[in-house]
C-alpha cells in the first residue's frame, strides 16, 4: 500500500484516474492457459492493485482475449489492438501487465505502443513500478526493456531450434511416420505390422517400374478397384484408413524418400515476405533435394534402395511437361504422339536433345526433328532440323531385326509377370477379406459383451456388427470380380507356351496393329534403345543407335531434295492440267478425291488445295463455265436421269451396259451424255431394257 501510495504521489494523477486502467492478461500458448495457473492468478490479481492504486472498479478493464497468442506480432492479438485503439482515443489512464513482455515482444509493436502513451500521457505499469513515457529515463528503460523481451524471445527459439536440428542430425527427431510405417516402444522407426499397407505399397513402386509413370499407376489402380493406405492426422489417434486412390496420393508415395530408408530433414524452408502495404506473409517453399541440410541413408528399413529413389525422381522428372533446357537427361514421357524417337534423339554435332515440331493435317501430320536450343537463347540458327518419318521408319527396322530372335523369351516373361500380377491381386484382397473378418468378428464380440438391458448401447453395438458383415460381404464380392477379371486376360497354356517361337514372325503386324498405341510404341523402344544421335551428312543422315548396355548400331538414311517428301506426284498435277479445262476446283477436288489421290502432305483434296495446287504449277483456271444444249445436253449423269424420268442407278446400268452412250475425262469425272430426239425415242420404245419397258410412266419417275 505505501509503494502505491509512493508512486501516486509520483506519478498516478488526478487526470489518469479520471480515465480507466486497462489490464492486460495473456500467456503464449494454449498449454500454458492450461497448466500455468499460478501465473493466471497473478496476472488477474492486478486488478486488485488497480484498485488500491485509486482506480474505482467500474474503470478497471481486463483484456483477456489474447490468451494462447504469442506476443511475437500484434497481427493475430485482437485484444491488443483493442487496446492501442482506446490509447489513441485518450480512454486509457494506465496500461498495467504482471511483465512488459506480456504486451509484446516485438520491436515495432512495443515502440508503436509507447509513442501513443507518451502523446497521450498514458502511464505503464508491471509488478517493478510505474513508468512514465513522458520521461526520458523512463522512456529508456521502457525501450531497453523492450529490446530485452524481443531477445529473449529470440533466444528461446534459437535454443528449441538448435536443439531440434541436433536431434535431426542423430536421426532421433521423429514426426508422425507416413502409411507404411510404425513407431516402436523404442521410438526407431519399422515397418508396418499391417501385412495389407506393406503389400499395397510395395506394389505402387512394383507397377512404377514396370509402366514407368505414376498416372499409369493410377489408372492401373483404379481399374483393379483398388483402394489406398492414408495415414490422416486426426488428434491423438493417427489411423491409417483406405481411401480411393488419386494421383496425389501416388506421387506424394513416390516422392517421399522415406520409403528409401531414407532420413530427411529440411525439405522445406519457411520465408517471410512484404508484398506492396500488405503485414508480411510467411511462405514455405521446398528445398531442392541436392541442399537438403540432413539425410542419413540406411535409417531404417526401405521399401525399395535409394539408388532406385533417385531412379524414381529422375523419371518422374522425364515425364514432365517439355519446356527444360534441353540436356540429355530430358526424355519426357511417352504420349501418343506420331513422333516415335520423341525424347531418345540426341544432336551429335552438339550433344544437346532435339526437340520435335508438327505440322500438316492431322490426319498426316510431318514432324521434323529439331535442335534448336541455339537459336532460343539467342546464339544463332538452328544446329539441324531432320524429317522424323525417315528416321523412325530406319530405327524401328533395326529395333525389330534386333529383337525378333527374343520374341520367344518375352512372351515368356510376359506369362510371367502375369502370373506375378494375378497372384499379387489375389494376395491384396486376401488381406482385406482378413480385415473385414477380423472388423466383423470384433464387432460380434462386442455385441454379445454388452448386457440386454442395456438397450441404448446394444442397438449401436449391433449396427456396427451388420455394419461390419456388410463390409465383409462387400470385399468378398470384389475379390470375386477381380478373380474373373485377371481370368479374363488369360494366362498362356502350356500349349501355347510351347508354339509360343511362332511370335517372333508376328512381331512386326504385332508392331503395325491397329490395337497397338503410339505410346505401347514408344514405351516398347524405350525399354531397349538408350540414344538416338543423328548427324546431317552431304548425302544422307548418319544414324546411330545407342542400345541399354553401351552396344551401337549405325545406320545410314538417304536425303531427298529439299521439300520431295510434301510434293505432290506429277501424275496428279499433270492430271489437275487437264480437268481445269472442264471443271472448277471443287469439282477437282472430288474427281481427285474419288480416284483414291493424296497429296503430298498424304492427306485428301479441298478447293483451296486445287487453287493453290494451280497457282504453284502455273495452271490457269476455266476459263468460260460449260455451255450445254437445254435439249441435247451434254448432260452429268444426274440431270441425264431427270430428263429420262429414271433413277441414277438405272442410267449408271446403262452406261455400264452401253445402252446410253457417255464419256469420262477421267474416272471418278462427271459422265457427259447427250440425248438426241432418237435416243430418247429409243429409250421410251422397245429399244429399251425389258425390265423397264412396260413400266408406267409414275413407276418411271
Amino acid at each position: 500500500m505505501n509503494h502505491v501510495m509512493t508512486e501516486r504521489g509520483g506519478k498516478i494523477g488526478p487526470h489518469h484516474l479520471e480515465r480507466s486502467a486497462y489490464v492486460y492478461v495473456r500467456q503464449s500458448s494454449p498449454r500454458q492457459v492450461l497448466e500455468h495457473l499460478e501465473s493466471r492468478r497473478r496476472q488477474y490479481a492486478r486488478v486488485d492493485w488497480a484498485l488500491a492504486a485509486g482506480w474505482p472498479r467500474e474503470r478497471v478493464v481486463v483484456i483477456d482475449e489474447d490468451q494462447g497468442q504469442s506476443a511475437a506480432s500484434a497481427k493475430a492479438r485482437p485484444g491488443f489492438a483493442r487496446l492501442v485503439s482506446a490509447i489513441a482515443r485518450g480512454e486509457v489512464g494506465i496500461v498495467i501487465a504482471l511483465e512488459l513482455s506480456r504486451l509484446s515482444r516485438n520491436s515495432p509493436d512495443w515502440h508503436h505502443l509507447l509513442y501513443l502513451c507518451r502523446f497521450s500521457d498514458t502511464l505503464i505499469a508491471d509488478e517493478h513500478g510505474v513508468y512514465d513515457p513522458e520521461l526520458g529515463a523512463d522512456r529508456m528503460v521502457l525501450g531497453l526493456r523492450g529490446q530485452m523481451g524481443e531477445m529473449e524471445l529470440d533466444n528461446s527459439i534459437a535454443r528449441m531450434v538448435n536443439a531440434r536440428w541436433n536431434k535431426a542430425e542423430r536421426g532421433e527427431l521423429c514426426t508422425i511416420p507416413p502409411s507404411g510405417y510404425e513407431l516402436d516402444e523404442l521410438g526407431q522407426w519399422v515397418m508396418s505390422s499391417d501385412a495389407a499397407v506393406v503389400h499395397a505399397l510395395r506394389t505402387v513402386f512394383a507397377k512404377f517400374a514396370e509402366l514407368g509413370s505414376a498416372r499409369q499407376v493410377l489408372h492401373w489402380w483404379q481399374a483393379q478397384g483398388l483402394h489406398y493406405p492414408v495415414r490422416r492426422l486426426q488428434s491423438r489417434l493417427h489411423p491409417v484408413v483406405w481411401l480411393a486412390p488419386s494421383y496425389g496420393m501416388i506421387l506424394r508415395t513416390l516422392h517421399n524418400p522415406i520409403y528409401a530408408g531414407a532420413y530427411v530433414f529440411g525439405k522445406s524452408q519457411t520465408v517471410r515476405r512484404i508484398e506492396g502495404e500488405e503485414a508480411p506473409q510467411v511462405q514455405v517453399r521446398r528445398v531442392k533435394r541436392e541442399q537438403w541440410p540432413v539425410v542419413i541413408r540406411d535409417h531404417h528399413p526401405g521399401y525399395i534402395g535409394f539408388e532406385d529413389y533417385l531412379a524414381n525422381q529422375q523419371r518422374l522428372r522425364e515425364n514432365e511437361a517439355m519446356g527444360g533446357d534441353g540436356s540429355a537427361d530430358e526424355r519426357g514421357a511417352a504420349r501418343e504422339g506420331a513422333a516415335l524417337l520423341q525424347g531418345l534423339v540426341l544432336c551429335a554435332h552438339c550433344g544437346r536433345r532435339m526437340g520435335l515440331s508438327y505440322g500438316g493435317h492431322r490426319r498426316g501430320r510431318v514432324y521434323q526433328y529439331r535442335c534448336s536450343q541455339a537459336r532460343h537463347q539467342g546464339h544463332g540458327v538452328d544446329c539441324q532440323v531432320i524429317g522424323g518419318k525417315r528416321i523412325d521408319q530406319a530405327v524401328v527396322a533395326v529395333f525389330l531385326e534386333a529383337t525378333a530372335p527374343c520374341a520367344a523369351a518375352a512372351a515368356r516373361l510376359a506369362n510371367e509377370e502375369a502370373r506375378r500380377e494375378s497372384e499379387a491381386l489375389r494376395l491384396y484382397w486376401a488381406h482385406q477379406i482378413d480385415k473385414a473378418h477380423y472388423s466383423a468378428q470384433r464387432a460380434e464380440r462386442q455385441y454379445q459383451a454388452v448386457e440386454p438391458e442395456n438397450r441404448v448401447v446394444a442397438r449401436e453395438l449391433e449396427r456396427r456388427w451388420e455394419q461390419a458383415l456388410a463390409e465383409l460381404a462387400t470385399a468378398r464380392q470384389q475379390a470375386e470380380q477381380a478373380e474373373q477379371r485377371t481370368e479374363g486376360t488369360a494366362l498362356l497354356s502350356a500349349e501355347e507356351l510351347a508354339n509360343v517361337h511362332l511370335l517372333a514372325g508376328e512381331l512386326r503386324a504385332v508392331w503395325e496393329a491397329d490395337t497397338t498405341t503410339n505410346a505401347d510404341r514408344k514405351r516398347l523402344l524405350r525399354t531397349l534403345i538408350e540414344e538416338v544421335q543423328l548427324r546431317t551428312q552431304a548425302q544422307h543422315y548418319a544414324v546411330r543407335i545407342v542400345w541399354r548396355g553401351g552396344a551401337t548400331s549405325e545406320r545410314e538414311v538417304v536425303r531427298g531434295p529439299a521439300g520431295w517428301a510434301r510434293r505432290t506426284p506429277q501424275d496428279t498435277v499433270d492430271l489437275v492440267r487437264t480437268l481445269a479445262q472442264e471443271f472448277d476446283d471443287a469439282q477437282i477436288a472430288r474427281i481427285l478425291n474419288k480416284q483414291g489421290r493424296r497429296s503430298g502432305n498424304d492427306i485428301p483434296f479441298s478447293a483451296p488445295a486445287i487453287t493453290s495446287l494451280r497457282g504453284k504449277n502455273h495452271i490457269a483456271k476455266r476459263a468460260n463455265p460449260r455451255v450445254t444444249d437445254p435439249r441435247n445436253g451434254p448432260f452429268n449423269a444426274e440431270e441425264a436421269a431427270c430428263e429420262l424420268g429414271v433413277t441414277m442407278s438405272t442410267v449408271h446400268r446403262w452406261l455400264r451396259e452401253g445402252v446410253l452412250p457417255g464419256e469420262q475425262l477421267t474416272p471418278g469425272a462427271p459422265w457427259r451424255i447427250v440425248l438426241t430426239d432418237e435416243l430418247r425415242r429409243r429409250l421410251a420404245g422397245g429399244d429399251a431394257p425389258q425390265d423397264w419397258v412396260g413400266l408406267s410412266e409414275a413407276a418411271r419417275r
